[in-house]
């Protein structure tokens, strides 16, 4: 029983050329000299199912295979023109280029048909692991204490002003992370000399956020001796540069 297809099925007639030499096991350059030719041409009749244009495609190269079939069969006349192309290899070119883009095609969509199985994640939903918290022998609660001490000695000596004026925040996080850096690097070591002796509250609340804001990523280490001695303030490793970082008083309402 003879194998039948439909014209539909293919992309073009290059298309159906390289079908009927694979399912015959040939090599492109055999084609001339096998029954492709003459199989090819039996897929005619359906051409009236196809658009004039596709039609039209097919219809050119059966004629360039009648025409090379009929040049094997005669005598060839003289070569008038040398630098033009055989219809032969013209054909065989184009059946070669045609399957290579066509490997392309294949393997291209077998990439697209896998990425249809892969999900992203944007790189503000991958959770970092957290920076390692360096406390030596001092926990969160005596640096409280510590800050709580400077901040009621700021109150004891603020100069007492009645009026009642709103001043804009000169203090943010960024800024006092910065100003902490510039002090660490000057040789400031203590926890106590990131305070000015005439800030006011405002400024020593930001600065000492602005501590924690370092110590979670991982900047400074602080460090205690003994029961009510000094907190340290040693650099781990200062990142000049934390573009990538938005502090809570960034954040847009």
């Amino acid at each position: 029983m003879e194998y039948k297809v439909s014209l539909s099925q293919f992309e073009g007639p290059l298309d159906l050329l390289l079908h009927l030499i694979e399912k015959a096991e040939l090599n492109i350059e055999d084609i001339f000299l096998s029954q492709i030719t003459s199989q090819y041409l039996s897929y005619m009749d359906d051409i009236s199912d196809l658009d004039m244009d596709k039609a039209s495609e097919f219809l050119s190269v059966a004629a360039q295979l009648v025409l090379i079939k009929s040049r094997q069969l005669l005598p060839r006349p003289p070569i008038e023109n040398e630098d033009e192309e055989d219809p032969e290899q013209a054909l065989i070119r184009q059946l070669r280029d045609y399957k290579l883009f066509k490997a392309a095609g294949e393997d291209l969509q077998q990439l697209l048909d896998c990425a249809k199985k892969s999900y992203t994640r944007l790189p503000e939903d991958i959770v970092l692991p957290p920076q390692k918290v360096e406390l030596d022998q001092v926990d969160m609660d005596t640096l409280y204490d510590a800050f709580l001490t400077m901040l009621s000695r700021a109150r004891e000596t603020a100069p007492q002003d009645k009026s009642q004026r709103v001043k804009q925040d000169v203090y943010t996080i960024r800024r006092q992370i910065n100003h902490v850096r510039e002090i660490l690097k000057a040789g400031g070591h203590l926890f106590t000399d990131l305070f000015e002796p005439d800030a006011t509250k405002i400024e020593m609340v930001v600065t000492f956020m602005a501590v924690l804001e370092l110590l979670g990523h991982g900047e400074i280490r602080l460090s205690q001796k003994g029961p009510f001695a000094p907190i340290r303030i040693s650099i781990r490793e200062l990142n000049d540069n934390d573009d990538e970082y938005t502090y809570m008083d960034e954040f847009e309402e």
